[in-house]
């Protein structure tokens, strides 16, 4: 039997997305003439960045929140939905809904105090901002399984802990993956202010053009950080396709 190999259309935006971000990032230095030209810079032309190294320092900054935000909001959703942390469930749960109301620059204060100047301050306030939707996601994932599913590996003398890893936690995959994409979407765009750590990335570029009234660094910001948020949304619906 012959096999499908035809590529989906979440396969063909992700290869599009990220061709044009590559092309975007490395290429801009070669029309950035032109773009002056369109845009005339008689004011706030003040410094020269690094596209490329920015955008790197902003993808790490993200994916390592991300990262964190996924390992230890997935953990604490399993373990609030165990009998040991059951108590503790109402605590975590409304521990993460106040995280969620404090502005992110607030967070980002708070983590300067702790960290100081640098990358840990901004990741360790991303990861505070992005945790709640994995925790909620993880719970009601689990809780919505169906007791049928759970009967049948009690039938086939299956332990609590095996039947939450190979049935329970597997059903509720796409709902985990459903959250863990609003959290990616919260941390790419709370990355933008990480500049306020002394952590560097794209928002530097938004910044300085504002303060300056420079119309090409905005821009210059900003569309890398759109691609980047519609990039990482692509790739989470395309695991959720899969899963699902």
């Amino acid at each position: 039997m012959k096999k499908n190999n035809k590529m989906d259309g979440y396969t063909v935006a992700i290869i599009l997305i990220l061709l044009i971000l590559i092309l975007f990032v490395f290429g801009f230095q070669y029309i950035e003439k032109w773009v002056y030209d369109v845009w005339p810079y008689e004011v706030g032309n003040v410094a020269k960045y690094s596209l490329p190294k920015l955008t790197a320092q902003f993808l790490e900054i993200a994916i390592i929140s991300c990262a964190l935000s996924v390992v230890i909001g997935v953990g604490l959703g399993i373990f609030c939905f165990t009998k040991l942390g059951e108590t503790f469930g109402v605590v975590i749960e409304k521990s993460a809904m106040i995280m969620q109301t404090i502005p992110t620059m607030a967070v980002l204060m708070f983590g300067l105090t702790a960290f100081g100047i640098g990358i840990r301050a901004a990741i360790f306030a991303l990861l505070l901002q992005s945790l709640l939707p994995i925790v909620f996601a993880t719970m009601a994932g689990l809780r919505n399984v169906s007791q049928v599913y759970i009967e049948i590996g009690k039938g086939l003398g299956m332990t609590k802990r095996q039947i939450l890893w190979k049935i329970q936690l597997p059903l509720a995959l796409p709902v985990i993956l459903s959250g863990m994409r609003t959290s990616l979407i919260i941390c790419v765009s709370a990355a933008t202010l990480a500049f306020s750590t002394g952590a560097g990335g794209l928002g530097l570029l938004i910044q300085t053009g504002c303060s300056t009234y420079n119309t090409v660094y905005i821009m210059e910001g900003t569309i890398p950080i759109c691609l980047i948020a519609i990039l990482m949304d692509q790739i989470i619906r395309k695991i959720e396709k899969h899963y699902t």
